[in-house]
Order: structure tokens, then C-alpha cells, then sequence
């Protein structure tokens, strides 16, 4: 199957939603489907064009919070170091 995130079969897309919910239940209410996504395409999926619709379930039901958390703290590293100080007065100055 070729991999395109504007046209994921309607059962990925459940599968990615019910991840979601599944760490919403234990308690982890700040990731959405879209992080779940983002992961996926930028690590699970990076690197390929094609991928089977079995190992696209594999990644999406294995997939852990402190996985998808390592991934979404350097993301938020990476993304600071492009920034100004004065970008984090809101949260020097409280």
C-alpha cells in the first residue's frame, strides 16, 4: 500500500483514533490522533514508500506513551532551539 497521510484506509484511521483514546483511559489526556500520526510518519514510517496494511497495525498497536513522549519532548527541544528568549517571556515572567 502506498503511504499517503491525506488518504490512510478508514481502518487506520479508527486504529490511530483508538490509540489515542486507549491514552486517554490511562490517564494521558494531552495526546491526540494527530501526535499518533506525526510519529508514525516521521519515525515508524519515515523511510518508506510502501508499507503493508498488517505492519501499519503492528506499529500503531505497539506503540507506547514513553515512545511517543521521547518523541514528542525532542521534537519540542529541537523546535526551541530555532527560537528567541523573548519567545519564552510568557513563561519567564509568570
Amino acid at each position: 500500500m502506498e503511504l499517503n497521510p491525506r488518504h490512510l484506509p478508514n481502518e487506520i484511521n479508527f486504529l490511530i483514533h483508538s490509540k489515542a483514546y486507549e491514552f486517554g483511559r490511562e490517564g494521558i489526556q494531552k495526546i491526540d490522533a494527530n501526535d499518533i500520526k506525526d510519529y508514525l510518519y516521521h519515525v515508524s514510517w519515515r523511510n518508506k514508500e510502501e508499507i503493508e496494511l498488517c505492519d501499519m497495525v503492528d506499529d500503531i498497536m505497539s506503540l507506547s506513551f514513553s515512545t511517543l513522549f521521547d518523541y514528542m519532548k525532542a521534537k519540542v527541544i529541537k523546535e526551541a532551539q530555532n527560537k528567541d528568549i523573548s519567545d519564552f517571556n510568557d513563561l519567564i515572567f509568570k
